[in-house]
């Protein structure tokens, strides 16, 4: 079957529901760790419509979704996101029976183009690192391999908590605060922080609408001294019907501390509160003391993820 009859265009409306399917259908894995709520999903898709006219107006894109269609029907689709220099293209997904037909090609050469059209400098993505169909494509079109992310998790556990270390509070902040991500990219291994770059917060017309977002997100700084060490994010996309999420950033020099261990604790305890199966957490390979943290709270790996980056 030919790529010519892929027709590649922007979500509307009236793909939300076979979108839905095709997410169920690329991602099982995935899935089956952090659950998957339909109308959640439906939710969040809604309301691209409102992003996608708000982009057009101000002619400043910050975040794309593109689907691929076959002779009316939806059988591909990804996601971009600005991240200043670079872009970050996500959620690549091909319908089970269309695949190694050239259409996911297809999509990533569109989403390419999208970059350089709006002066991206790279293009990054992840792939797990089993998918080797994936891999070869990724690397036929010229990306390279930065960073493996391990994903873990772990059931909430009822028990004691563990404290933070003497000297350390939290302070809840802001989604977007613009210290907290300038730490969160001094954290970031040397490798990821050079393909990353330097950090953008999103446009002031988007974030009203990712407040809007369902489920729960909260983020607060880690603070020793008056100074700012840490950040530390909780997500409950689903509530009670999908594994809530914990993202941790420390700087390198105040890891082994026993910052990582309390912060987990804490996140494990915030999930079992809300009712969530598990709570989902990622560590880059190279971070050995929150790896080593998650290992020693009992934390199992349930697969990695490959970075891989293009340049433009």
């Amino acid at each position: 079957m030919s790529t010519s009859k892929l027709a590649v265009r922007e979500l509307k409306r009236r793909d939300i529901e076979p979108l839905l399917k095709l997410f169920q259908d690329s991602f099982p894995r995935e899935l089956e760790v952090v659950g998957f709520e339909p109308g959640t999903v439906r939710k969040q898709l809604k309301l691209y419509g409102i992003l996608k006219l708000i982009q057009r107006l101000t002619r400043r894109p910050f975040a794309l979704f593109y689907v691929g269609e076959l002779e009316g029907e939806l059988v591909a689709a990804l996601s971009l996101n600005r991240k200043k220099r670079a872009w970050y293209i996500g959620t690549v997904m091909v319908a089970p029976r269309c695949r190694r037909r050239g259409y996911g090609r297809a999509m990533l050469k569109h989403a390419l183009e999208v970059i350089r059209a709006h002066g991206g400098r790279r293009a990054i993505l992840h792939v797990l690192e089993d998918n080797l169909p994936a891999k070869r494509l990724y690397e036929s079109l010229g990306f390279e391999y930065f960073e493996r992310e391990v994903h873990l998790v772990r059931e909430p556990p009822t028990g004691e908590e563990i404290s933070l270390p003497k000297g350390h509070r939290l302070k809840r902040i802001p989604l977007f605060d613009p210290q907290a991500a300038q730490l969160t990219y001094a954290s970031l291994e040397p490798r990821s922080a050079e393909v990353y770059g330097p950090p953008q917060l999103p446009p002031r017309y988007l974030q009203p609408l990712a407040r809007r977002q369902p489920g729960i997100r909260e983020r607060y700084a880690v603070v020793r001294g008056g100074h700012w060490v840490g950040i530390y994010a909780f997500n409950a996309q689903f509530r009670e019907k999908g594994a809530a999420s914990a993202r941790i950033s420390i700087l390198p020099d105040e890891r082994g501390k026993g910052v990582e261990e309390a912060l987990l604790s804490l996140a494990l305890r915030r999930a079992r509160q809300l009712g969530c199966p598990g709570l989902l957490t990622r560590a880059d390979e190279r971070n050995r003391h929150l790896l080593s943290a998650c290992e020693g709270l009992g934390f199992e790996k349930v697969y990695v993820m490959e970075g891989m980056y293009r340049a433009l």
